[in-house]
Parts: C-alpha cells; sequence; structure tokens
C-alpha cells in the first residue's frame, strides 16, 4: 500500500497514468525492475540512489512507505473487526497521500476525493450508519463555506480553496458528527504556527500561500480514531 500510495503522489500531480509505465526512475526514465522495487529494502540496499543513474532518490518515498506501514499497524490494534481496520487504513492512507500533494502542488486531486467519497459512502450504508454521519457532512461544509465567504467580504480575498471545502465535505462524512469541528480547528492553529515558523525562517510575506489541505487530512487521521463527546464544541461556532 505504501508503494502504491507513492505512485499516486508522483502521478497524479502531473497527470500521469498510475497503471502504465511501471515504476521508473524520475530523473533517468529507467523501469525499476521488481526486485529493485522492494518497499524500504530497496531503498536502503541502494543507499538511497537509483541503481542505473546514481541519482538521489527522494526521502519522501520511505517516508510514506513507513508511514503507511504504520497507520496500518496501528489500525490492526487498535480496532476489533477486519472491516474496521480496512476501513480506517484506506482512508488514512488516501488522506496521507493528499497530504504530501498538497503539501508539493497545492492542489487536492478530484479522483481521490470522489475514491474516498464512495468508499465512505459504500461502507456507511453497508453499515447502516449513513443518516447518522450526514450532519458530520453539512457542520464542516457548511462552517467552513462561511469562513471562506467572510474573509473574501473582509480581505477581498480567497483565504481558502474549493479544493479544501471539497475535502472538508469528505472529511465531515468520514468523522460524522462535531469532531469535524475540532478537525478545522486543530488545523488552522496548526497551520497558523507553520506559517509564523516560516515567516521566522525565510521573511514575512502575507501572500505565502498555505497547503491547509495538508492540515485537515493529518489532523483527520489522528482525531477519527479517539471520541471526544465531552468536549464542548460551542467554542469553535
Amino acid at each position: 500500500m505504501g508503494s502504491f500510495i507513492n505512485v499516486l503522489r508522483f502521478r497524479l500531480p502531473d497527470n500521469l497514468s498510475i497503471i502504465k509505465p511501471r515504476s521508473f526512475c524520475p530523473n533517468c526514465k529507467y523501469s525499476i525492475p521488481f526486485y529493485r522495487n522492494i518497499p524500504l529494502i530497496s531503498y536502503i540496499h541502494q543507499c538511497g540512489k537509483c541503481a542505473n543513474c546514481n541519482c538521489r532518490i527522494s526521502i519522501l518515498y520511505p517516508i510514506t512507505e513507513i508511514s503507511i506501514g504504520l497507520i496500518w499497524l496501528f489500525a490492526s490494534f487498535y480496532f476489533n473487526s477486519f472491516n474496521d481496520i480496512l476501513y480506517y487504513s484506506t482512508i488514512a492512507s488516501i488522506l496521507l497521500c493528499i497530504s504530501f500533494i498538497d503539501y508539493k502542488h497545492f492542489i487536492i486531486p478530484l479522483e481521490l476525493s470522489i475514491f474516498c467519497l464512495l468508499f465512505i459512502v459504500i461502507n456507511l450504508t453497508f453499515s447502516g450508519n449513513l443518516l447518522n454521519h450526514l450532519d458530520g457532512l453539512i457542520i464542516g461544509t457548511v462552517y467552513l463555506s462561511i469562513i471562506l465567504l467572510s474573509t473574501w467580504l473582509i480581505t477581498k480575498r480567497q483565504s481558502l480553496g474549493f479544493g479544501d471545502i471539497q475535502l472538508t465535505l469528505v472529511l465531515g462524512l468520514w468523522i460524522g458528527d462535531y469532531r469535524v469541528l475540532l478537525v478545522i480547528f486543530i488545523s488552522a492553529f496548526t497551520a497558523l504556527i507553520y506559517w509564523l515558523l516560516i515567516s521566522l525562517l525565510d521573511r514575512l510575506d502575507n501572500n505565502r500561500a498555505l497547503p491547509f489541505g495538508t492540515f485537515l487530512s493529518i489532523v483527520s487521521i489522528l482525531i477519527f480514531p479517539f471520541d471526544f463527546t465531552n468536549i464542548n464544541f460551542t467554542i469553535f461556532l
């Protein structure tokens, strides 16, 4: 799964097929044989370099594979049923892919959002919980849309992308309750801290773009497994 997420992360932003051609070196276009394409092991064995051109391979490849492995490992210990393990791990893996893509390219591929939405709807339909999760979809989407409209009316600038709204719709349906407000609040707070740190290290730039989808995705992965029903969410309204 980690290897497949790497394929999505690398190819989707450039509109490349995720089926053909087989894995290749981005530098020399060398087609990587299966025995040199073993997650983590190949990277370590080749000292993080292409076996053909000796060009350094991005550290994001093993980081992605390790992260996806940890997500599936955590799910296998935390959840009690195979369906819950598969459900959480699949959505979390795609969200991690979205976080990487948005961080680098400032886009959220519609294909990934649609896949997540369909996967969530199918799972919730078969489990009989679809109607119970619509409140999260409505709350999250409406709340972020109001923020987008308000900031535009005040600043005459678009503070959020429509990809962020699209992603929030998916996350609201996935989380399915008021926790989506917690996701938005923590994401905005961490994004602000990130912006301040970047501004201190580089220079202050009020027009600096922030990959908000990255923060939304990662926070959602962390929030989903846990219950926060005792928290008073009126502060976020």
